[in-house]
């Protein structure tokens, strides 16, 4: 599965429930969906300055942990 399908499949589950949950559910799905459209829009060529500001901080907060190299991106 490519990251295009695996991020489709990840915002048609979430969107399932919210459909189907309650209040908690909805607001930790809504936050999981906010970050795959983001991911999505980035990917595709199509981000907001708002989505690039998401993933850099995303970015930094992984070097910081020694997840991601200084100097690399988990996008690549």
């Amino acid at each position: 599965m490519d990251i295009e399908q695996f991020i489709e499949n990840k915002l048609n589950s979430y969107a399932e429930k919210i459909i189907k949950g309650s209040a908690k559910v909805d607001e930790m799905a809504l936050g999981e969906m906010t970050f795959y459209m983001a991911l999505r829009r980035v990917i595709t060529g199509k981000a907001t300055p708002q989505d690039l500001g998401l993933m850099d901080a995303i970015n930094d907060t992984l070097q910081e942990k020694g997840i991601v190299e200084q100097g690399k991106s988990f996008l690549k």
